[in-house]
């Protein structure tokens, strides 16, 4: 019995032929190119991508948010938009209508343009502050309290115009050049009546006492410098009390504690509690 051949390990190009044959049944790879919403093709360098849209870099110092339309590159160089369009061509209404309705609300990300095309926004070069706290020690706290006070003005603001932000998180406050926090991604938000009473209104299962839930989460996150979040969209998910982490080492411990314990109805009582430490 002859005793068994070493195995010679295959190169690169052995491996690149073996790769070509196995999926030469395969269909071939559909080439596509990004377009705006008036159907002319992008040229602007894609930065990031959400569920809802695609930001493109437009100028040095603006990007924009536009809806996630593609178009198939055929073999004579010539567009093909694909039939998805139809239904992801308006899928920024909504968020363009939050932003013309916070306008001038100090916090917001300056919106610089609403268009068919897209939201036109300033490009803050310093990221996310979540960002920011995954490569930064902790700075003084006088200015993390200072990013939680911005925080809980902006998101009061945002309750005074009858706005539920829904993604109140840590990636979407953005560091302007100033070190003051701008709000940014309101896909999932929506713009009520003005005469909505946030009171009683539930907003598909969503109210703004969840509002209070998520902000504090923030707050304990800058607090602590450590990211912390839950996933309740519901008032039947608002996690347990036993399941928070502590917060004795904390400056505004006993307030965080009381949010998460259901005893802040809104934004404001929130926001006086914490201007009154």
């Amino acid at each position: 019995m002859c005793p068994p051949q070493p195995r010679i390990p295959l190169s690169q190009y052995q491996l690149f032929s073996l790769f070509v044959r196995h999926n030469m049944d395969e269909p071939q790879i559909r080439l596509s190119r990004l377009l705006f919403a008036d159907g002319n093709p992008v040229t602007s360098p894609m930065i990031g991508s959400g569920i809802d849209g695609f930001i493109i870099r437009t100028g040095p110092r603006t990007v924009m948010k536009i809806p996630k339309l593609r178009a198939e590159i055929l073999s004579d160089g010539s567009l093909k938009p694909e039939k998805e369009n139809e239904w992801l061509i308006g899928s920024l209404e909504a968020e363009k209508a939050v932003y013309q309705r916070l306008e001038g609300v100090q916090g917001l990300a300056n919106c610089l343009r609403v268009s068919s095309n897209g939201i036109e926004l300033d490009y803050y070069q310093n990221g996310s502050l979540e960002d920011y706290m995954r490569v930064n020690d902790p700075p003084v706290w006088e200015q993390r309290l200072h990013w939680i006070m911005q925080l809980v003005d902006f998101v009061a603001a945002c309750h005074e115009k009858r706005v539920l932000w829904f993604d109140i998180a840590l990636r979407n406050l953005l560091l302007a050049d100033d070190w003051t926090i701008r709000a940014i991604d309101f896909a999932n938000s929506t713009a009520l009546p003005l005469e909505t009473d946030l009171a009683t209104t539930d907003w598909d299962g969503y109210t703004q006492k969840l509002e209070v839930l998520h902000v504090t989460n923030v707050i304990y996150s800058i607090s602590h410098w450590e990211k912390f979040q839950v996933n309740c969209v519901y008032a039947h998910e608002w996690p347990p009390a036993d399941s928070f982490p502590s917060t004795q080492h904390l400056d505004l411990g006993p307030i965080i504690t009381k949010a998460w314990n259901h005893h802040y109805q809104t934004i404001a009582e929130l926001r006086r509690a914490i201007s009154s430490q």
